[in-house]
């Protein structure tokens, strides 16, 4: 029993060491998009949809990427299969020109920002939360931003978009995040 609580007491101890470590002691191998996919998939688990925007209480939940995104394959390999709240995550390779309709979640790398606000006006309306990597925030419908400030990733949120799609974001969120004002 001693030697069992002692190897409890080990693995907890070395979890909070590995928990509590500074950033730059983090492996070398974790890029930028791994970051950036991590990022969105938090976004991700801390909203709620409406019932009304999934097939079934089963459905999987639909986050979209634009083919040809420097993402595409890093959201694939990060997010697919992982639960968010009840719900299987799935990626979806959309086009620019889709309806977004099956999505739930849109990410937008750089690659596209200068058609942002066609695609972004298209998504809000669907009740699509958009998750995007522009180099300003996307006024009106733009919801998460992120971006790099002095080496870290940072993210904004717009709380009137949000509201708008008839997206709920957890207060956890909100407090971390810098809050987009025009």
């Amino acid at each position: 029993m001693n030697a069992m609580r002692l190897s409890l007491r080990c693995t907890v101890a070395a979890l909070l060491l590995a928990l509590s470590a500074p950033a730059s002691a983090a492996p070398a191998e974790t890029s930028l998009p791994s970051v950036k996919a991590a990022f969105a998939f938090n976004f991700i688990k801390l909203t709620a949809w409406p019932d009304t925007r999934f097939e079934s209480a089963g459905a999987p939940l639909q986050v979209c990427v634009v083919r040809g995104d420097l993402m595409e394959e890093t959201l694939r390999s990060s997010l697919a299969g992982k639960l968010a709240g009840t719900r299987t995550v799935a990626v979806q390779t959309v086009v620019p020109d889709d309806a977004f309709s099956s999505c739930h979640a849109l990410y937008l790398g750089t690659l596209l920002a200068p058609r942002y606000t066609t695609l972004m006006s298209r998504a809000v309306a669907k009740g699509v939360l958009i998750i995007d990597e522009g180099p300003n925030f996307s006024w009106p419908d733009g919801m998460i931003r992120l971006f790099t400030e002095q080496s870290r990733m940072r993210f904004e949120l717009n709380l009137e978009a949000l509201e708008r799609a008839g997206l709920k974001v957890d207060p956890r969120l909100i407090r971390l995040a810098r809050i987009a004002t025009r």
